[in-house]
């Protein structure tokens, strides 16, 4: 087997308190300029909110009374229901405004989901169809996916041959494309927030970090570890690059079965050794790849 290992030093250390692993600030820093990209642009991003009687919170009704999520996210879980009206059926995601404020976090995090997401219309993207608000919580309804997420599948299958994990991360770029060009960024890319429906295609799910880049690059820390770029982990500006940076670490891990910069030894909360194999860019080709799929790997 060849063993390929990349590594590159950086002057910039680690910021000493890392405590704050979330910031709830996320002013603009920097003028963002965002370029064309040579993938075909599919989907519409409506420039307003339309509402379709149909998707009336009324007309749903949940078909586990809730006992069993489809998935969880930071402020809340996924549940199946259907539709009365024609008993199709969705996924209807249920935060709690209590859990989310104690987190630290706003409620405009989540009408900011909300607004994003309801306008985004992309054959690899969830379709976020309607929501519904009450007192003490928040309903997304969305669209059901039921193949399960792109993390199980990987961890199922222990990585996928390569003609596989290039169709995934095609889809992934995809979606990702038709985000950055309508400058958003999602901030939050990895195996989780993939899903994968009944023909295998992906589709991009999870809006909550995501946000419109328009006036200025971003400095907040936010995202999943072993998935952040090192703009993120350093604490200085970024823009839509941390994106396919993520992309990449996608492609590693289709093809290798987990991600390139882990911690070892089982330490795989260690964010202290992630953050210093991404900053040092140190990682293993430990599989046999073709040099197109080691140069994308790479060339982040």
């Amino acid at each position: 087997m060849t063993e390929h290992t990349f590594e590159a030093h950086s002057n910039s250390n680690i910021p000493a308190n890392q405590s704050n692993k979330t910031s709830i600030s996320d002013k603009p820093a920097v003028r963002n300029s965002s370029k064309k990209s040579i993938f075909v642009k599919f989907g519409e991003l409506q420039k307003e909110i339309i509402d379709d009687s149909y998707y009336n919170f009324n007309n749903f009704e949940f078909t586990n009374d809730r006992k069993k999520s489809l998935g969880s996210g930071a402020f809340g879980d996924v549940y199946l229901a259907k539709n009365k009206i024609d008993n199709k059926y969705f996924a209807i995601k249920i935060m709690e405004k209590e859990k989310i404020i104690e987190s630290g976090a706003s409620l405009d995090v989540i009408y900011r989901e909300i607004s994003i997401h309801r306008r985004i219309n992309h054959e690899n993207i969830v379709k976020l169809y309607s929501h519904h608000e009450e007192e003490k919580f928040f309903y997304l309804v969305m669209e059901y996916v039921n193949g399960g997420s792109l993390f199980s599948y990987i961890k199922r299958n222990k990585g996928v041959d390569e003609k596989k994990a290039f169709k995934f991360f095609i889809q992934a770029c995809s979606a990702v494309n038709f985000l950055h060009e309508n400058n958003l960024v999602h901030r939050d890319l990895k195996p989780e927030n993939l899903l994968i429906d009944d023909k295998e295609n992906l589709k991009l799910c999870d809006f909550g970090w995501c946000v419109d880049i328009t006036s200025g690059n971003r400095v907040t820390f936010c995202g999943t570890y072993e998935y952040m770029a090192p703009e993120i982990v350093k604490e200085v500006p970024y823009d839509l690059g941390i994106d396919v940076w993520s992309l990449g670490i996608l492609l590693y891990e289709l093809t290798h079965g987990y991600s390139p910069f882990r911690a070892q030894n089982d330490n795989f909360d260690d964010y202290n050794e992630i953050f210093k194999n991404i900053i040092k860019y140190k990682f293993k080709i430990e599989k046999e790849l073709s040099k197109g799929c080691i140069d994308i790997i790479s060339s982040n």
